[in-house]
Protein backbone atom coordinates (compact mmCIF):
# COMPACT_ATOMS: atom_id res chain seq x y z
CA UNK A 1 0.00 0.00 0.00
CA UNK A 2 2.80 2.38 0.88
CA UNK A 3 4.53 1.66 -2.43
CA UNK A 4 1.32 2.33 -4.37
CA UNK A 5 0.89 5.62 -2.50
CA UNK A 6 4.46 6.67 -3.27
CA UNK A 7 4.08 5.85 -6.97
CA UNK A 8 0.77 7.71 -7.13
CA UNK A 9 2.26 10.75 -5.36
CA UNK A 10 5.21 10.86 -7.73
CA UNK A 11 2.86 10.66 -10.73
CA UNK A 12 0.78 13.56 -9.42
CA UNK A 13 3.90 15.62 -8.68
CA UNK A 14 5.31 14.93 -12.15
CA UNK A 15 2.02 16.00 -13.74
CA UNK A 16 2.05 19.28 -11.81
CA UNK A 17 5.65 20.04 -12.64
CA UNK A 18 5.13 19.17 -16.29
CA UNK A 19 2.19 21.55 -16.45
CA UNK A 20 4.01 24.40 -14.70
CA UNK A 21 7.46 24.09 -16.20
CA UNK A 22 6.74 22.71 -19.66
CA UNK A 23 9.04 25.40 -21.03
CA UNK A 24 11.90 22.94 -20.69
CA UNK A 25 10.40 20.83 -23.46
CA UNK A 26 11.13 23.74 -25.80
CA UNK A 27 13.76 25.91 -24.11
CA UNK A 28 14.35 28.06 -27.18
CA UNK A 29 10.72 28.99 -27.72
CA UNK A 30 10.95 32.65 -26.84
CA UNK A 31 14.64 33.45 -27.18
CA UNK A 32 14.21 35.26 -30.51
CA UNK A 33 11.36 37.68 -31.31
CA UNK A 34 8.85 36.19 -33.77
CA UNK A 35 10.20 37.33 -37.14
CA UNK A 36 6.74 37.83 -38.63
CA UNK A 37 6.13 40.86 -36.42
CA UNK A 38 9.15 42.96 -37.32
CA UNK A 39 10.95 44.11 -40.42
CA UNK A 40 13.44 41.61 -41.82
CA UNK A 41 15.93 44.45 -42.24
CA UNK A 42 18.32 44.58 -39.30
CA UNK A 43 21.02 46.91 -38.09
CA UNK A 44 23.85 44.90 -39.65
CA UNK A 45 22.35 44.59 -43.15
CA UNK A 46 24.65 47.27 -44.59
CA UNK A 47 27.79 46.33 -42.66
CA UNK A 48 30.08 47.79 -45.29
CA UNK A 49 28.06 50.92 -45.87
CA UNK A 50 28.07 52.88 -42.61
CA UNK A 51 29.88 53.45 -39.37
CA UNK A 52 28.83 54.93 -36.05
CA UNK A 53 30.72 57.99 -34.82
CA UNK A 54 30.25 60.53 -32.06
CA UNK A 55 31.06 64.20 -31.85
CA UNK A 56 33.90 65.26 -29.57
CA UNK A 57 32.32 68.16 -27.73
CA UNK A 58 31.78 66.75 -24.25
CA UNK A 59 31.86 63.22 -22.83
CA UNK A 60 34.59 61.99 -25.20
CA UNK A 61 36.95 64.79 -24.17
CA UNK A 62 39.19 65.35 -21.15
CA UNK A 63 36.58 67.83 -19.88
CA UNK A 64 33.79 65.25 -19.74
CA UNK A 65 33.05 66.02 -16.08
CA UNK A 66 32.03 69.53 -17.10
CA UNK A 67 29.09 68.18 -19.13
CA UNK A 68 26.08 66.96 -17.19
CA UNK A 69 24.60 63.59 -18.05
CA UNK A 70 21.31 61.97 -17.16
CA UNK A 71 21.45 58.28 -16.24
CA UNK A 72 19.30 57.32 -19.21
CA UNK A 73 21.75 59.19 -21.48
CA UNK A 74 24.67 57.40 -19.83
CA UNK A 75 23.09 54.03 -20.63
CA UNK A 76 22.44 55.02 -24.23
CA UNK A 77 25.90 56.47 -24.78
CA UNK A 78 27.50 53.30 -23.39
CA UNK A 79 25.39 51.30 -25.84
CA UNK A 80 26.81 53.41 -28.68
CA UNK A 81 30.40 52.94 -27.54
CA UNK A 82 30.00 49.18 -27.28
CA UNK A 83 28.30 48.69 -30.66
CA UNK A 84 30.42 46.76 -33.20
CA UNK A 85 29.92 49.47 -35.82
CA UNK A 86 31.22 52.23 -33.57
CA UNK A 87 34.57 53.60 -34.75
CA UNK A 88 36.54 54.67 -31.66
CA UNK A 89 39.40 55.97 -33.82
CA UNK A 90 37.26 58.44 -35.73
CA UNK A 91 37.90 62.07 -34.77
CA UNK A 92 34.92 64.30 -35.47
CA UNK A 93 37.20 67.28 -35.96
CA UNK A 94 39.32 65.41 -38.48
CA UNK A 95 36.24 64.11 -40.29
CA UNK A 96 35.12 67.71 -40.59
CA UNK A 97 38.48 68.87 -41.94
CA UNK A 98 38.71 65.99 -44.40
CA UNK A 99 35.11 65.00 -45.30
CA UNK A 100 34.77 61.71 -47.14
CA UNK A 101 31.73 61.44 -49.47
CA UNK A 102 32.13 57.66 -49.61
CA UNK A 103 31.49 57.28 -45.88
CA UNK A 104 27.92 57.00 -44.64
CA UNK A 105 27.90 58.04 -40.99
CA UNK A 106 25.37 57.62 -38.20
CA UNK A 107 26.33 60.37 -35.79
CA UNK A 108 25.43 60.81 -32.11
CA UNK A 109 26.19 63.76 -29.84
CA UNK A 110 28.45 63.33 -26.82
CA UNK A 111 26.41 65.91 -24.87
CA UNK A 112 23.01 65.52 -23.25
CA UNK A 113 19.73 66.33 -24.99
CA UNK A 114 17.54 63.83 -23.12
CA UNK A 115 16.03 65.42 -20.01
CA UNK A 116 14.07 62.62 -18.34
CA UNK A 117 13.23 63.38 -14.71
CA UNK A 118 11.76 60.00 -13.71
CA UNK A 119 14.30 57.38 -14.77
CA UNK A 120 15.51 55.25 -13.14
CA UNK A 121 13.84 56.59 -9.95
CA UNK A 122 10.27 57.69 -10.57
CA UNK A 123 9.34 60.90 -8.79
CA UNK A 124 12.90 61.52 -7.59
CA UNK A 125 14.61 64.88 -7.33
CA UNK A 126 16.24 66.18 -10.51
CA UNK A 127 19.81 65.45 -9.38
CA UNK A 128 19.00 61.92 -8.18
CA UNK A 129 18.75 60.75 -11.79
CA UNK A 130 22.00 62.37 -12.89
CA UNK A 131 25.13 60.40 -13.80
CA UNK A 132 27.28 63.56 -14.04
CA UNK A 133 26.07 66.58 -12.06
CA UNK A 134 27.11 70.18 -12.56
CA UNK A 135 26.40 72.13 -9.39
CA UNK A 136 23.71 74.75 -9.86
CA UNK A 137 22.86 73.68 -13.40
CA UNK A 138 19.16 73.39 -14.28
CA UNK A 139 17.51 71.36 -17.01
CA UNK A 140 16.91 74.54 -19.02
CA UNK A 141 20.65 75.22 -19.01
CA UNK A 142 21.35 71.73 -20.37
CA UNK A 143 19.00 72.12 -23.31
CA UNK A 144 20.11 75.66 -24.08
CA UNK A 145 23.74 74.53 -24.27
CA UNK A 146 22.82 71.57 -26.47
CA UNK A 147 21.55 73.89 -29.22
CA UNK A 148 25.07 75.18 -29.84
CA UNK A 149 26.42 71.64 -30.20
CA UNK A 150 23.55 70.62 -32.46
CA UNK A 151 24.35 73.53 -34.76
CA UNK A 152 28.03 72.54 -34.89
CA UNK A 153 27.21 68.92 -35.72
CA UNK A 154 24.42 69.66 -38.22
CA UNK A 155 26.60 72.14 -40.14
CA UNK A 156 29.73 69.99 -40.11
CA UNK A 157 31.18 69.02 -43.50
CA UNK A 158 31.57 65.51 -42.07
CA UNK A 159 27.76 65.14 -42.03
CA UNK A 160 27.11 67.03 -45.25
CA UNK A 161 29.68 65.09 -47.28
CA UNK A 162 27.31 62.14 -47.74
CA UNK A 163 23.61 62.92 -48.10
CA UNK A 164 22.76 59.56 -46.55
CA UNK A 165 24.60 60.30 -43.29
CA UNK A 166 22.36 61.02 -40.32
CA UNK A 167 22.70 62.91 -37.03
CA UNK A 168 20.43 61.30 -34.42
CA UNK A 169 19.28 63.29 -31.38
CA UNK A 170 17.42 61.98 -28.32
CA UNK A 171 14.57 64.16 -27.10
CA UNK A 172 12.97 63.05 -23.83
CA UNK A 173 10.94 66.20 -23.21
CA UNK A 174 7.16 66.45 -23.09
CA UNK A 175 6.35 70.18 -23.09
CA UNK A 176 7.63 73.27 -24.95
CA UNK A 177 10.14 74.10 -22.21
CA UNK A 178 11.53 70.57 -22.31
CA UNK A 179 11.24 69.58 -25.98
CA UNK A 180 14.38 69.80 -28.02
CA UNK A 181 12.42 70.59 -31.15
CA UNK A 182 11.08 73.74 -29.50
CA UNK A 183 14.15 74.90 -27.59
CA UNK A 184 16.39 74.61 -30.65
CA UNK A 185 13.67 75.11 -33.24
CA UNK A 186 10.99 77.59 -34.21
CA UNK A 187 9.08 77.99 -30.93
CA UNK A 188 9.82 81.63 -30.11
CA UNK A 189 8.90 81.26 -26.42
CA UNK A 190 10.97 78.14 -25.77
CA UNK A 191 13.85 79.12 -28.06
CA UNK A 192 15.53 81.24 -25.43
CA UNK A 193 18.83 81.42 -27.29
CA UNK A 194 17.32 82.74 -30.52
CA UNK A 195 18.94 79.94 -32.49
CA UNK A 196 16.51 79.97 -35.35
CA UNK A 197 15.40 76.63 -36.72
CA UNK A 198 18.46 74.42 -36.31
CA UNK A 199 16.37 71.36 -37.06
CA UNK A 200 15.28 72.31 -40.58
CA UNK A 201 17.61 69.65 -41.88
CA UNK A 202 16.55 66.30 -43.32
CA UNK A 203 19.83 64.73 -42.19
CA UNK A 204 18.89 65.33 -38.55
CA UNK A 205 16.56 62.79 -36.91
CA UNK A 206 14.96 63.42 -33.53
CA UNK A 207 13.96 60.29 -31.60
CA UNK A 208 11.43 61.08 -28.89
CA UNK A 209 9.03 59.22 -26.61
CA UNK A 210 6.83 62.19 -25.72
CA UNK A 211 5.90 63.63 -29.11
CA UNK A 212 2.60 64.24 -30.85
CA UNK A 213 2.47 63.32 -34.52
CA UNK A 214 1.56 66.85 -35.55
CA UNK A 215 4.47 68.37 -33.60
CA UNK A 216 7.32 66.50 -35.30
CA UNK A 217 8.86 66.49 -38.74
CA UNK A 218 8.36 63.69 -41.23
CA UNK A 219 11.88 62.36 -40.57
CA UNK A 220 11.48 62.16 -36.78
CA UNK A 221 10.60 58.93 -34.95
CA UNK A 222 9.19 57.74 -31.66
CA UNK A 223 11.02 55.88 -28.89
CA UNK A 224 9.76 53.48 -26.21
CA UNK A 225 9.75 55.14 -22.76
CA UNK A 226 12.30 53.52 -20.42
CA UNK A 227 10.71 51.00 -18.05
CA UNK A 228 10.90 52.06 -14.40
CA UNK A 229 9.08 49.00 -13.01
CA UNK A 230 9.66 46.06 -15.30
CA UNK A 231 8.24 42.59 -14.69
CA UNK A 232 10.49 39.54 -14.75
CA UNK A 233 8.49 36.69 -16.23
CA UNK A 234 9.28 33.15 -15.17
CA UNK A 235 10.15 30.63 -17.89
CA UNK A 236 6.77 28.91 -17.77
CA UNK A 237 4.98 32.27 -18.02
CA UNK A 238 6.88 33.03 -21.21
CA UNK A 239 5.96 29.60 -22.52
CA UNK A 240 2.29 30.27 -21.85
CA UNK A 241 2.52 33.32 -24.10
CA UNK A 242 4.35 31.38 -26.78
CA UNK A 243 1.73 28.60 -26.72
CA UNK A 244 -1.32 30.89 -26.42
CA UNK A 245 -2.44 29.78 -22.95
CA UNK A 246 -4.17 33.08 -22.25
CA UNK A 247 -6.63 31.40 -19.89
CA UNK A 248 -3.80 31.33 -17.36
CA UNK A 249 -4.27 35.09 -16.85
CA UNK A 250 -7.26 36.09 -14.77
CA UNK A 251 -7.67 39.72 -15.79
CA UNK A 252 -8.82 40.80 -19.22
CA UNK A 253 -7.83 44.39 -18.38
CA UNK A 254 -6.16 46.21 -15.50
CA UNK A 255 -4.87 49.57 -14.36
CA UNK A 256 -3.24 50.84 -11.18
CA UNK A 257 -2.02 54.39 -10.82
CA UNK A 258 -2.70 57.85 -9.51
CA UNK A 259 -5.75 59.79 -10.59
CA UNK A 260 -6.12 63.01 -12.51
CA UNK A 261 -5.63 63.65 -16.22
CA UNK A 262 -9.02 61.99 -16.96
CA UNK A 263 -7.74 58.69 -15.57
CA UNK A 264 -10.44 58.58 -12.88
CA UNK A 265 -12.97 57.52 -15.53
CA UNK A 266 -11.14 54.17 -15.71
CA UNK A 267 -12.79 53.29 -12.37
CA UNK A 268 -16.08 52.96 -14.22
CA UNK A 269 -14.65 49.97 -16.10
CA UNK A 270 -13.96 47.89 -12.98
CA UNK A 271 -16.43 44.98 -12.79
CA UNK A 272 -15.14 43.28 -9.66
CA UNK A 273 -14.03 40.29 -11.69
CA UNK A 274 -11.81 40.28 -14.79
CA UNK A 275 -11.45 44.06 -15.13
CA UNK A 276 -9.33 45.41 -12.29
CA UNK A 277 -8.90 49.19 -11.80
CA UNK A 278 -7.45 50.91 -8.74
CA UNK A 279 -6.89 54.66 -8.63
CA UNK A 280 -4.41 55.74 -5.95
CA UNK A 281 -4.34 59.14 -4.32
CA UNK A 282 -1.24 61.16 -5.07
CA UNK A 283 0.23 60.97 -1.56
CA UNK A 284 0.14 57.18 -1.26
CA UNK A 285 1.28 56.81 -4.88
CA UNK A 286 4.36 59.01 -4.55
CA UNK A 287 5.28 57.70 -1.09
CA UNK A 288 4.97 54.02 -2.00
CA UNK A 289 8.02 51.79 -1.68
CA UNK A 290 8.64 48.43 -3.29
CA UNK A 291 5.56 46.86 -4.86
CA UNK A 292 3.01 47.67 -2.18
CA UNK A 293 0.18 47.67 -4.72
CA UNK A 294 1.11 44.28 -6.26
CA UNK A 295 1.76 46.14 -9.50
CA UNK A 296 3.90 43.37 -10.97
CA UNK A 297 1.57 40.56 -9.87
CA UNK A 298 -1.49 42.24 -11.39
CA UNK A 299 0.44 42.99 -14.58
CA UNK A 300 1.64 39.42 -15.10
CA UNK A 301 -1.96 38.23 -14.69
CA UNK A 302 -3.46 40.69 -17.20
CA UNK A 303 -4.02 40.26 -20.92
CA UNK A 304 -4.43 44.00 -21.51
CA UNK A 305 -3.42 46.96 -19.38
CA UNK A 306 -4.04 50.69 -19.63
CA UNK A 307 -1.34 53.15 -20.69
CA UNK A 308 -3.20 56.44 -20.27
CA UNK A 309 -1.53 59.79 -20.69
CA UNK A 310 -0.68 61.69 -17.52
CA UNK A 311 0.98 65.06 -17.25
CA UNK A 312 2.96 63.82 -20.27
CA UNK A 313 1.53 62.40 -23.46
CA UNK A 314 3.40 59.13 -22.99
CA UNK A 315 3.30 56.59 -20.15
CA UNK A 316 6.18 54.58 -18.72
CA UNK A 317 3.60 51.80 -18.31
CA UNK A 318 3.60 51.33 -22.08
CA UNK A 319 6.99 49.64 -21.97
CA UNK A 320 6.62 48.18 -18.49
CA UNK A 321 3.56 46.12 -19.42
CA UNK A 322 5.33 44.76 -22.49
CA UNK A 323 7.94 43.27 -20.16
CA UNK A 324 5.09 41.19 -18.75
CA UNK A 325 3.81 40.16 -22.17
CA UNK A 326 0.74 42.31 -21.52
CA UNK A 327 -0.86 44.20 -24.39
CA UNK A 328 -0.84 48.01 -23.97
CA UNK A 329 -4.11 49.90 -24.34
CA UNK A 330 -3.07 53.44 -25.17
CA UNK A 331 -5.22 56.48 -24.38
CA UNK A 332 -3.10 59.34 -25.75
CA UNK A 333 -4.49 61.00 -28.84
CA UNK A 334 -1.93 61.39 -31.65
CA UNK A 335 1.02 60.02 -29.64
CA UNK A 336 3.85 58.95 -31.95
CA UNK A 337 4.61 55.25 -31.21
CA UNK A 338 8.15 53.89 -31.01
CA UNK A 339 10.15 53.57 -34.24
CA UNK A 340 7.42 55.11 -36.35
CA UNK A 341 7.21 58.45 -38.12
CA UNK A 342 4.13 60.47 -39.07
CA UNK A 343 4.51 59.47 -42.73
CA UNK A 344 5.98 55.97 -42.28
CA UNK A 345 4.25 54.34 -39.31
CA UNK A 346 4.84 50.69 -40.27
CA UNK A 347 8.47 50.56 -41.38
CA UNK A 348 9.66 48.51 -38.39
CA UNK A 349 6.40 47.00 -37.15
CA UNK A 350 2.67 47.32 -37.53
CA UNK A 351 1.54 48.68 -34.16
CA UNK A 352 -1.97 47.26 -34.53
CA UNK A 353 -0.33 43.86 -33.97
CA UNK A 354 1.25 44.91 -30.67
CA UNK A 355 -1.11 47.36 -28.99
CA UNK A 356 -4.61 48.81 -28.88
CA UNK A 357 -5.09 52.55 -29.44
CA UNK A 358 -8.36 54.04 -28.19
CA UNK A 359 -9.29 57.69 -28.51
CA UNK A 360 -9.49 59.30 -25.09
CA UNK A 361 -13.15 60.21 -25.41
CA UNK A 362 -13.97 56.54 -26.15
CA UNK A 363 -12.32 55.25 -22.97
CA UNK A 364 -15.59 53.81 -21.60
CA UNK A 365 -15.88 51.58 -24.68
CA UNK A 366 -12.68 49.71 -23.70
CA UNK A 367 -14.45 46.57 -22.51
CA UNK A 368 -16.43 46.26 -25.74
CA UNK A 369 -13.31 46.78 -27.88
CA UNK A 370 -11.23 44.20 -26.02
CA UNK A 371 -13.96 41.55 -25.89
CA UNK A 372 -14.30 41.73 -29.67
CA UNK A 373 -10.67 40.73 -30.22
CA UNK A 374 -10.55 36.99 -31.08
CA UNK A 375 -8.41 34.71 -28.92
CA UNK A 376 -5.95 33.93 -31.71
CA UNK A 377 -5.41 37.64 -32.46
CA UNK A 378 -5.02 38.36 -28.76
CA UNK A 379 -2.36 35.65 -28.54
CA UNK A 380 -0.42 37.15 -31.46
CA UNK A 381 -0.59 40.57 -29.83
CA UNK A 382 0.83 39.19 -26.58
CA UNK A 383 3.66 37.57 -28.48
CA UNK A 384 4.34 40.79 -30.36
CA UNK A 385 4.32 42.80 -27.13
CA UNK A 386 6.86 40.53 -25.44
CA UNK A 387 8.97 40.35 -28.62
CA UNK A 388 9.12 44.14 -28.77
CA UNK A 389 10.26 44.23 -25.15
CA UNK A 390 12.98 41.66 -25.79
CA UNK A 391 14.34 43.36 -28.87
CA UNK A 392 13.80 47.08 -28.37
CA UNK A 393 12.25 48.05 -25.05
CA UNK A 394 14.30 46.33 -22.38
CA UNK A 395 17.50 48.38 -22.66
CA UNK A 396 19.22 51.35 -24.29
CA UNK A 397 20.92 48.79 -26.54
CA UNK A 398 17.39 48.10 -27.77
CA UNK A 399 16.87 51.81 -28.42
CA UNK A 400 20.03 51.87 -30.50
CA UNK A 401 19.03 48.70 -32.33
CA UNK A 402 15.69 50.22 -33.28
CA UNK A 403 17.22 53.54 -34.36
CA UNK A 404 19.81 51.83 -36.55
CA UNK A 405 17.20 49.56 -38.03
CA UNK A 406 15.11 52.61 -38.88
CA UNK A 407 18.00 54.50 -40.45
CA UNK A 408 19.35 51.55 -42.41
CA UNK A 409 15.94 50.55 -43.76
CA UNK A 410 15.25 54.01 -45.19
CA UNK A 411 14.13 53.31 -48.79
CA UNK A 412 16.02 56.35 -50.05
CA UNK A 413 19.29 55.26 -48.50
CA UNK A 414 18.91 51.75 -49.82
CA UNK A 415 18.39 53.06 -53.36
CA UNK A 416 21.39 55.35 -53.13
CA UNK A 417 23.58 52.48 -51.91
CA UNK A 418 22.51 50.29 -54.82
CA UNK A 419 23.19 53.14 -57.27
CA UNK A 420 26.73 53.56 -55.92
CA UNK A 421 27.34 49.83 -56.21
CA UNK A 422 26.19 49.83 -59.84
CA UNK A 423 28.47 52.76 -60.71
CA UNK A 424 31.50 51.24 -59.03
Amino acid sequence: TALVFIVFSCAVLYSILQNQFVIYENPGAVVDPPPSYFSTVNDTTHDDDYEIVTTNYGWTTLKRDQFSQRKVSEEFFNAILSHPKYNPKASWDELGKHPDPSKRLVVFLDVDTCIDNNYPKYGARFYDNQAITIKGEKWMDILDKSCLHIRRAAESPALKANKDSRLVLLDCGNAPWYRLGDVCGTNSRANRGGWGDLLNNSQVIIASYGARKQDVRDVDIGLPPPAVKQTELLPYERYWIETCKSERRHYLFSFQGRGGFRRDRLKLLDNGDNIFVRIKDSQSYWNSTGDMFNYGEIMRNSLFSAAPRGDCLYSYRFTEMMSAGTIPVVYANNWLPPFASPVDPDRILNWTKCAVFIREYKLLETGLVLNEIPDDVRCEMQQCSLAFWNEFGSSREGWLRGILRWVNSDPGISKNIEAVREIT
